[in-house]
Formats: C-alpha cells, sequence, structure tokens
C-alpha cells in the first residue's frame, strides 16, 4: 500500500458515523471533513485572500493615481505591464504568504469548518514553504474551480484538501478528535467485532 493511500479500518466516527481511516506510516487514526463544511471552509480562504489582495492592490492603484510614487507613479500610469506585473505581484505574494499560513496553522477557513489539511502518510501539516507553494496552485482559477467541486463531493478517501492525493483535511470536530472511540461500521465487510482492539489516534 502507498504511504499516500489512507488504510480503512472497519470502524466509524462515534458522533458523524464517517469511516475511520490510519495513517499508514504512523498508523494515526483519522476521520475526514465533510464535503460541504470543507467546501465553505475553503470559499471562505479564497474570500479572504480575494478582500486582503483586492484591499492592497487599490491602495497601490491609489498612490499611482495620486503620484504618491513619484516618477515610478508615472512609468506605472504610461505603462500597462509594468502596472499589470506589480498588481499581480500583489496577488501571489498574499496567496503565498496565506498558503504559509495555512500550512503552519490553519487558515480561517480552516477554524471555522473545524478542520485541518494534514498529509496522508503521516497526519504531519505541509509546512509554510510547501503550504505557500500549494495554496499558488490554487489560486489558478481552473484548478481551484476543481479543488472546491472535490471538497464539496468529498472527492477520494485518500485526498481531499488539494491539487494532488498527498493531503487531505481532518475533521478536527469528529468523535475521534474528541477522544471518543470509534464503533465498528455495520456496512463494511468483515466488519471487526465490537470486542476488537483498535488504536486510537488524535491530532493535536
Amino acid at each position: 500500500m502507498s504511504e499516500n493511500t489512507a488504510e480503512r479500518t472497519g470502524f466509524v466516527d462515534a458522533v458523524t458515523g464517517r469511516p475511520v481511516l490510519r495513517h499508514p506510516r504512523t498508523g494515526q487514526l483519522y476521520v475526514t471533513k465533510k464535503g460541504w463544511p470543507h467546501f465553505w471552509g475553503r470559499s471562505l480562504d479564497a474570500v479572504v485572500v480575494l478582500v486582503v489582495a483586492g484591499s492592497l492592490i487599490a491602495v497601490f492603484n491609489a498612490l499611482v493615481q495620486s503620484f504618491a510614487l513619484g516618477s515610478l507613479s508615472i512609468t506605472l500610469q504610461t505603462s500597462f505591464w509594468a502596472y499589470a506585473g506589480i498588481a499581480v505581484g500583489i496577488w501571489f505574494v498574499v496567496v503565498f504568504l496565506y498558503g504559509m499560513i495555512c500550512g503552519r496553522t490553519g487558515t480561517l477557513g480552516d477554524l471555522a469548518a473545524g478542520m485541518r489539511g494534514v498529509r496522508i502518510s503521516d497526519g504531519t501539516p505541509a509546512g509554510a514553504w510547501l503550504g505557500g507553494w500549494r495554496a499558488l496552485c490554487w489560486s489558478f482559477a481552473p484548478l481551484y474551480i476543481v479543488f472546491l467541486i472535490l471538497s464539496l463531493t468529498e472527492g477520494s478517501t485518500s485526498g481531499g484538501d488539494g491539487y494532488t492525493e498527498k493531503f487531505t483535511a481532518i475533521d478536527l470536530r469528529s468523535g475521534l478528535a474528541l477522544g471518543m472511540p470509534p464503533v465498528p461500521d455495520p456496512a463494511a465487510d468483515g466488519a471487526p467485532s465490537a470486542g476488537a482492539p483498535v488504536s486510537e489516534g488524535r491530532h493535536p
């Protein structure tokens, strides 16, 4: 089994009823986030980036129009490509910085939806650098739209939080995350009995 493939346990979460999965490298258990909360959480992230980047671009435009930047303002007013290049640069810087926050501590969307993006292999976050680059990939409209649709429809069980199958969004409000033991899945073939042992795992 690949280290990026979630391992099913035959158990479900006591609160959400969703399948309990296991990180293949560490054996730690987790529950993925449902589609709708995941979708709206990432939509909130998109709104935050749009507001922050839009505000900074508006400030930049005001500085250019008021000639507050001196000779640079004249250059930017006469060169569309120079103006557009700086505006696009502002956008990507905001996206990258927000992605760094996502990779380290989680975003406003994560907080609102009660989820956290982690590696499937071991349950660790992406980290600031990788988080920033992942956010840049999300910022391209076609990929971001696909990403949002996948989060809404829950995508695969192994990758619901990114443009690859290496990451997933775990549910921080699941019974498992709150310390409740999982229960056998009655619908699973060969489901373990109620007394079968299963290692409990929680994410920080």
